[in-house]
């Protein structure tokens, strides 16, 4: 088996350094070296730097990385990657290569790979085992404290809750590993892949969450707004202002967050503000897809 591991920095290849963690280059070897002595391995770094510093220009670069790495012969690619803004890097890799027959697969660690505590190495050798397995498409393989190891649609995620490291997904897994044996929980994914992109470095996109007592900012420096809704699906829409915001928006109004559900009163307002609803996805998922598109 042939792989292509693309290094990009994060908590996976960083070490302590005068009490403070950052990325360095010895972390490299030490997850080549888990591998079987008959996988091939190529190595590509088109970045190499803490996930929090990522703008439009990182996803960009990582994009044409592993879109050159897709016109040659691997097997597999597996993206190492901070996981502060995994689910961005994720997200923006399911829309270019989603319906790719060679399976790319991201993976991060909770902690640094010298502490017992680090989920890291075992999410990397998931990853090789499920590439084994030849299911195409974008995936993230991650092992949540007290779980077995998952493999997650790249396009599912959903945020971190504040202080945990624990990763979810708006549809569940896609299956999971009981030992060596995985064992998949729902059926083929196999998304369009609209091929690479390039995003500009600083998005253009006003993205706000839902939070009681809401201020609304000037609109005039971006393309569009993107709200992400209470749980329920609803917002202070009955506000007067909300109402004023939308009314003297110069951009798009999108809102995501909204359910097939039986909906509340208060979400009657949104067709006469003119406000798009998207249809149900990670709200990642879609500040990337307004991102590409403005």
């Amino acid at each position: 088996m042939k792989l292509a591991i693309i290094f990009t920095g994060g908590t996976i290849s960083s070490d302590l350094n005068d009490g403070y963690l950052s990325p360095v280059s010895k972390t490299k070897s030490e997850l080549i070296k888990a591998l079987d002595d008959d996988i091939e391995v190529e190595s590509f770094q088109p970045y190499y730097t803490l996930s929090e510093r990522l703008n439009g220009k990182h996803i960009s670069m990582l994009i044409d990385c592993v879109s050159e790495r897709l016109e040659e012969d691997f097997d597999g690619i597996i993206v190492t990657h901070g996981t502060d803004t995994l689910q961005y890097s994720a997200s923006a890799l399911s829309i270019a290569f989603g319906g790719s027959k060679t399976p790319i697969v991201l993976v991060s660690s909770n902690y640094i790979l010298s502490d017992s505590r680090s989920n890291g190495l075992s999410n990397f050798i998931h990853a090789v085992r499920f590439i084994k397995e030849k299911i195409g498409g974008v995936y993230v393989s991650y092992k949540n404290t007290g779980s077995d190891p998952e493999i997650f649609t790249a396009d599912s995620l959903l945020p971190h809750s504040p202080y945990s490291d624990r990763l979810t997904s708006l549809y569940g897994a896609f299956g999971y590993f009981k030992g060596k044996e995985f064992i998949k929980l729902k059926t083929s994914h196999n998304k369009k892949s609209e091929g690479k992109f390039t995003l500009s470095e600083k998005s253009p996109i006003l993205y706000l969450r839902a939070y009681a007592g809401m201020r609304y900012p000037e609109t005039s420096n971006y393309k569009a707004v993107l709200i992400e809704t209470y749980h329920s699906g609803t917002l202070p829409a009955e506000d007067r202002d909300f109402i004023e915001f939308c009314e003297k928006s110069s951009v798009p109004i999108y809102i995501i967050g909204v359910s097939d559900e039986i909906p509340y009163e208060s979400t009657k307002i949104y067709k006469q503000l003119n406000i798009v609803v998207l249809k149900k996805s990670s709200p990642i998922y879609a500040y990337i897809s307004l991102w590409k598109q403005f």
